[in-house]
């Protein structure tokens, strides 16, 4: 099962977004660090605490984390914040997929050789399991970027293509 660590803004944006059964529907282990837990707001932490249960989301305690590397890391990109690179740390060590938006933590796991992803390849894989329809995603990016998170900064170019794509296999339905 693949291993998807999660930081904060991505949570934030899903639970925005009203996609947390969807996104919990993918055949991912989430895995959430106790540091980025702590970011979310006590509704979010609700929201997400019914998944909790499900075998497919662990909230990792921080005393788990070998803080020598997540000072390391920190000390490295002083712009991290500690639960990024607690976060960075623990898909080091599980072998996982970081999902961030965040380009800074994006650029750290390069460095490190761990594979990351963001907010749009959340989409991409909702609507290649056919979880949401390519509709439905146009309707949620088109919020993310106008409402939710405007300042997200995802890549216009990317998003344009994803929508183009989408359209398409719904006018050919």
């Amino acid at each position: 099962m693949i291993i998807v660590v999660t930081d904060a803004n991505i949570l934030i944006d899903l639970c925005e977004l009203n996609l947390l059964s969807p996104f919990f529907a993918l055949r991912f282990k989430v895995s959430v660090v106790e540091s980025v837990w702590d970011e979310l707001s006590i509704e979010q932490q609700k929201q997400y605490a019914n998944y909790l249960v499900n075998n497919n989301f662990e909230l990792v305690k921080q005393e788990t984390l070998d803080l020598l590397k997540v000072m390391e890391i920190k000390n490295q990109k002083q712009q991290l914040s500690i639960p990024d690179c607690s976060s960075l740390v623990y898909a080091m060590d599980v072998n996982g997929i970081l999902l961030t938006g965040d380009k800074n933590l994006r650029l750290m796991a390069k460095t490190k050789n761990v594979e990351y992803r963001g907010h749009l390849w959340v989409f991409d894989e909702l609507v290649r399991n056919k979880i949401i329809t390519p509709n439905m995603a146009q309707q949620k990016l088109n919020e993310l970027r106008t409402n939710i998170n405007p300042k997200l900064g995802l890549p216009v170019n990317e998003c344009e293509e994803r929508m183009r794509m989408w359209k398409e296999r719904c006018d050919t339905k």
